[in-house]
């Protein structure tokens, strides 16, 4: 005889509550474990970190609270703002039979010196590994921003100065005096003074902590106007303070010379067959296209190179109706013949500077074709010039946004170790 069925909810409930409730248990064990193990990890770091700063304060102590100019961080030292003027003034060294430029330059200012301004100050980071080094560190590099050269800022490059400063190099971003009549008589030959006087004053930072300023080597690196800047630097200084041994070119202006404004139509277009000796056939192909079809803004440019030494109604004279420069018009030959001597292109290297360049494919403000006159210029003066192609990015390079731009970055990084470990002493 078959037994009634009877109803087991009651025992399936228990059953069920029994289980969930070892399984909350077995959470709660986990998490109270979890929270020990996390605690104990806290608490090494923290006792590990208090003995790094420990250490490293005792080795380098931290300056005085009350010297606002210095703040302390864990690889050295860092000076803000640091003054590069010699009491107030900016030494005009290109003035007539002036030691560094050509002595055409000297009219332009008849060898007036200039009055410091805002702008005349560098940002200096000493990695803590060179303070223990002080008797044999010798590898500065110095950069110098972008902007047009109207304006920018040196903090543009505070990146570059910390990753190679964490690298152990010392490392500057510099400002300097922006054209445009901003500052009266400023030219691009006064900024060259600026940039000697800035690593004047490093130098002499250096030897005040201790370093041997006899060894002490210089590498120089510039972004965008910035990279003509260093260009120029290189190619004209007689002597730097510091011996300069590579340049860094990051999308330079060559000049502001509407020939030397040209970029590939196709980025995937070989950069080697662009010879110098091919670009105009390039440009009837049509592989290549100006990256500005009116010439006013570059007749601009060559006048503030100067220090704005003609007015307006003389620079529509030396334009073309078209607004193309007319090369034929008198006005326009005496300026150029002065220009001509703050484009790096066209002045003879002195220093043959071993020079790494950055360039980029869909640069439309200078255009990777400027390397071809500088690879053709430095085969004339026998110095090497080396290029990192960024094929996809443009030339807002240090947003570090395009295809491919990372990679050339990391490719960039990686010669400039290999430009220091070839070219400074230690």
């Amino acid at each position: 005889m078959e037994e009634p069925l009877t109803n087991n909810d009651d025992i399936l409930d228990k059953n069920y509550k029994d289980k969930n409730c070892n399984l909350k248990i077995i959470v709660i064990i986990f998490i109270i474990f979890g929270i020990i193990i996390i605690g104990l990890i806290i608490g090494i770091i923290f006792v590990a970190t208090s003995k790094k700063e420990k250490i490293v304060e005792k080795i380098i102590p931290a300056p005085e609270i009350e010297d606002t100019e210095m703040n302390w961080n864990y690889f050295g030292e860092f000076m803000i703002n640091k003054t590069y003027s010699n009491n107030g003034i900016i030494e005009n060294t290109f003035k007539l039979g002036g030691k560094n430029y050509d002595q055409e330059i000297g009219v332009i200012n008849n060898g007036q010196d200039y009055p410091e301004n805002e702008r005349n100050n560098y940002n200096l980071y000493i990695p803590h590994s060179a303070m223990l080094n002080k008797e044999n560190y010798n590898g500065v590099i110095l950069f110098v921003h972008g902007g047009s050269w109207i304006g920018g800022e040196k903090e543009s490059f505070e990146n570059f100065c910390k990753i190679y400063g964490e690298m152990g190099f010392i490392t500057a971003t510099m400002g300097y005096t922006v054209l445009f009549g901003i500052y009266p008589n400023n030219n691009i030959f006064r900024i060259m003074d600026e940039i000697s006087l800035c690593i004047d004053d490093i130098k002499g930072v250096l030897k005040e902590k201790g370093f041997d300023d006899t060894k002490l080597e210089l590498a120089i690196g510039g972004y965008s106007a910035g990279g003509h800047l260093i260009l120029l630097y290189s190619y004209l200084i007689e002597s730097s303070s510091i011996p300069l041994k590579f340049a860094i070119d990051i999308c330079g202006p060559i000049s502001v010379e509407p020939k030397h404004y040209y970029r590939l139509v196709k980025v995937n277009d070989t950069l080697e067959s662009l010879e110098l000796s091919y670009i105009e056939e390039a440009m009837k192909n049509k592989r290549l296209v100006r990256t500005s079809t009116v010439d006013t803004f570059l007749l601009q440019y060559m006048n503030a190179f100067l220090g704005e030494r003609y007015n307006n109604s003389d620079l529509e004279e030396m334009l073309n109706a078209n607004k193309t420069i007319n090369y034929s018009n008198e006005k326009f030959q005496k300026l150029y013949n002065s220009v001509k001597h703050s484009f790096p292109v066209s002045i003879q290297d002195k220093n043959k500077i071993p020079t790494l360049c950055l360039y980029t494919g869909n640069d439309d403000v200078v255009g990777v074709v400027a390397f071809a006159y500088l690879k053709e210029k430095a085969k004339e003066d026998n110095k090497t010039m080396e290029l990192i192609y960024s094929k996809y990015a443009d030339h807002g390079y240090l947003n570090f946004t395009m295809q491919n731009s990372i990679d050339s970055l990391r490719e960039l990084n990686v010669k400039i170790q290999e430009y220091a470990k070839l070219y400074f002493t230690n």
